[in-house]
């Protein structure tokens, strides 16, 4: 073998050792930041439930109570909290949006139900829920709560996605009639993504320490 030969292979052998060594290192630091991360842990004592995993939700076309089309991309950049019923319910739906209404007036939300929440309604019966009375009924409760709804296959659309029940009742002597439906409040992340879900009894207090909870759970991951 002659000198040249030689020299090269253990300028090649020189290279391949430095090289290997360069990636042992990168590999020790990038294990290094791994472990010194801090594990993030479920919260603790939530009575909301939180999802396993972020349900993705698909575009649905809704109307709010300002005429204006109301979809997917109306969701995306805020959390938001939905909630489905109709301004002729006598209990449930009051009962909700009070519970709404005092969770926009707890003082740890106060930087955030200005600029970074929003608070829909979501009317199951299109057919007397114009969108003039939503825009009296929700604001009644708060200046800046939604109010939207839409045609029957879009509001199945939306409602299918979440897990929302509802029916209508037979109707009176009247032609007045109930609608039966889930009382559940949904919790939608900044990326359209289903996060979570208020069950009754419904609790201003408990609602608000949960958000806070799942948000800085959720960002932290």
């Amino acid at each position: 073998m002659t000198q040249t030969n030689k020299d090269s292979k253990k300028s090649s052998s020189t290279l391949m050792f430095f090289a290997v060594a360069i990636i042992s290192v990168l590999i020790g630091l990038w294990a290094s930041q791994q472990l010194l991360k801090k594990p993030v842990r479920i919260p603790d004592n939530l009575q909301a439930t939180l999802l396993d995993k972020a349900k993705p939700l698909k575009n649905f076309s809704l109307i709010d109570h300002n005429n204006q089309v109301f979809n997917l991309s109306s969701v995306k950049g805020k959390w938001s909290f939905m909630f489905f019923g109709y301004t002729h319910c006598p209990d449930v739906c009051p009962l909700a949006m009070q519970v709404m209404k005092n969770v926009w007036n707890n003082p740890e939300l106060k930087k955030l139900t200005e600029n970074n929440l929003k608070m829909i309604f979501v009317s199951v019966d299109p057919d007397r829920d114009t969108p003039e009375l939503l825009k009296s009924y929700v604001q009644y409760y708060h200046p800046k709560f939604i109010g939207v709804t839409g045609k029957a296959e879009q509001i199945d659309n939306i409602t299918g996605q979440l897990g929302i029940l509802y029916g209508f009742d037979d109707p009176n002597e009247n032609g007045d009639y109930n609608v039966s439906h889930s009382g559940q409040i949904i919790l939608i992340d900044p990326q359209g993504n289903m996060r979570g879900v208020f069950s009754p009894p419904l609790n201003p207090q408990s609602i608000a320490k949960d958000f806070l909870a799942i948000k800085k759970f959720i960002e932290e991951r």
